[in-house]
This record gives structure tokens, sequence and C-alpha cells, in this order.
């Protein structure tokens, strides 16, 4: 268990996690409203609840029903043409579908301001906790442009600076680390993650060690079942699917255990490496170095030639 101002942090962090699969449950029943009318915003956008799709839903439900006055709503961003969203606007408008669409949509925008209000409240939190060493700093800028680009469109660049001062160290460096993983791991665990003596005792805790089955002292083969996998575990899953394409190490990594084992062996085992690589950074200071995908190929290459001339 870890202290109490950390203790505090994880309910604020674990109640608007539910907040936000809430929201997702609500653009789910919009997006059933639209679909039951014929109305195929899902074709027109990527996201129903971005920038573009949100303002054709609002003006659906201000009572606009021209395709082509909705399509005007596209922002300048969108890769669809107004023609190409036009396309997909058309529908019979039924009264029923309408009124759940607005039910939903206000709804929506409800558990929205309610998420505001945790994040407000978030940064607060973080802000008492801050160390005095790093109160006022600012974070390294991230390596990667994408990243800081996608740091800066979601609006997360107060809650990195606010982590980074509350733990000393910017977590985000590691790849495939995003600000939300890291606000899930520093919420469950705090900074100091002394009272795990080894990172093998810290992964072993976030339920990503594998697992043997051992019955009467001999291996048991049993179907594969879900486990039950902490907050931390599932962050860093979903953390390391995203490093299916990337061109560093590992991404790399991912890529091999993928073509070795499988697909679902990868996620677990390249969340596993960042389980550790968290717990390095955080206990040790030992900071990421990504050595990129080709150097850790032929690395990999050269170790697996040197096993078979053996």
């Amino acid at each position: 268990r870890p202290a109490e101002g950390i203790c505090m942090l994880r309910t604020l962090v674990r109640d608007k996690s539910n907040l936000v699969a809430e929201a997702g449950d609500w653009v789910r029943r919009m997006q059933k409203s639209l679909d039951q009318m014929n109305v195929r915003v899902h074709r027109a956008v990527s996201d129903l609840n971005g920038a573009t799709g949100m303002a054709i839903v609002r003006a659906i439900v201000g009572g606009e029903r021209d395709a082509r006055c909705l399509a005007r709503l596209r922002d300048p961003r969108c890769h669809k043409s107004e023609e190409e969203i036009a396309e997909q606007l058309s529908g019979h408008w039924r009264e029923d579908h309408l009124f759940s669409l607005r039910q939903a949509l206000r709804m929506y925008e409800a558990v929205q301001e309610r998420i505001g209000d945790y994040e407000r409240e978030i940064l607060r939190k973080l802000a008492e906790m801050a160390r005095e060493q790093c109160r006022g700093q600012e974070p390294p800028p991230p390596k990667h442009p994408q990243k800081a680009k996608a740091i800066r469109k979601r609006g997360e660049e107060p809650l990195r600076k606010a982590l980074f001062q509350m733990s000393g160290v910017d977590l985000t460096a590691i790849d495939a680390i995003g600000v939300g993983t890291v606000e899930v791991v520093l919420s469950e665990y705090g900074a100091d993650l002394s009272r795990f003596p080894t990172e093998k005792q810290f992964v072993s805790h976030t339920t990503l060690a594998p697992h043997k089955p051992v019955t009467g002292g001999k291996p048991a083969r049993k179907k594969k079942r879900g486990s039950a996998s902490t907050r931390v575990s599932n962050a860093l899953r979903m953390a390391a699917l995203s490093q299916r394409y990337s061109q560093t190490a590992l991404g790399a990594y991912y890529r091999q255990m993928a073509r070795r084992i499988g697909a679902d062996v990868a996620v677990f085992a390249t969340a596993r490496k960042l389980a550790t690589l968290i717990y390095r950074l955080l206990r040790w200071g030992q900071p990421y170095v990504d050595e990129g995908a080709q150097a850790y190929e032929k690395r990999y290459e050269e170790v697996r030639i040197k096993r078979l001339a053996a």
C-alpha cells in the first residue's frame, strides 16, 4: 500500500478513468442513433468525438438537416473533402432517434465536464506533492517530434509537467509510454519503488511475470484464460500494442517476439519490458536510451548466429 497522498491521488485517477469509460459508452450510443437514421458520420470522419464529428452532431441536434451545410463544419485538418463528407450525411431523421441522440449528447457533455473537474483536482493534488528540488522546473522536451505533437494536441503538457515535478523523472522519455500511462503508474505505486528490492518483484506485482502452473512438482498444461490484471498492467499492455510498427528498439523487440511466439505473447513480453524500464528509471534513475530498430535487429542476428555456431 502506497503513502496516504498517493492513495488520495489514486482515488481521483481511478474515478476519472471510470468517467472516461462512461463517456465512451455515450459516444457509442450517439453512434447507434446516427446509424439507425442512416447518417454515416463514422464513415465521414475517423472519430465521432473529434472536432469535425462533434461539430456535426451538435449541428444535427440543433436542427440542421442539409448534408452540405453539415459538411461545411469540416475541420481544415480533416482528410476528406466537403463533397465526400456530404455523401455520408443524408438520413431519414426519425424523431425517436433524434431524441435519443440529443439525450446522449447531453450526457456526454455532462460527463466531459466532470472529467474536467477531476483533471483540475488531480493537477492540484500533484502540485501539493511536487518535490522541492523540482518545483518550477520544466520536463525535458520529448525526443520524438510526433510524440511532442500528440501531447500538445491532447492538452496533456500541464499534466506531464506536474507528474515530472512529483516524481523527479520524465517517464514519457520511454518509447510507448504516454502521459496517461505515467499517470496510472504513479497514482498506483507512487515514485518510490524501494519496497520492491528487485525489478522482478515489481514486475511480478504488476502481474506481468510469466506464470507456469505446477501440480505435483510437474508443469501442468492448462487452457489460456483471462487473468485479472492490475490497472498498471492494462496500461502497459496498451502501450506495448502501440509499438507494432514503431521503428524503435521496443518496436523491433515486439515484432521479433510476435514472429517467434505470437502477437498476444509479444504484447505481454513488451509490457513486461516496459515495466522493467519504468522500475529502473524510478528506482535508480537509469536513463532510457533507444538504440533504434536496425541496431536491435542487427544485435539479435549476431546473437542468433553465435548461438547456431556454438
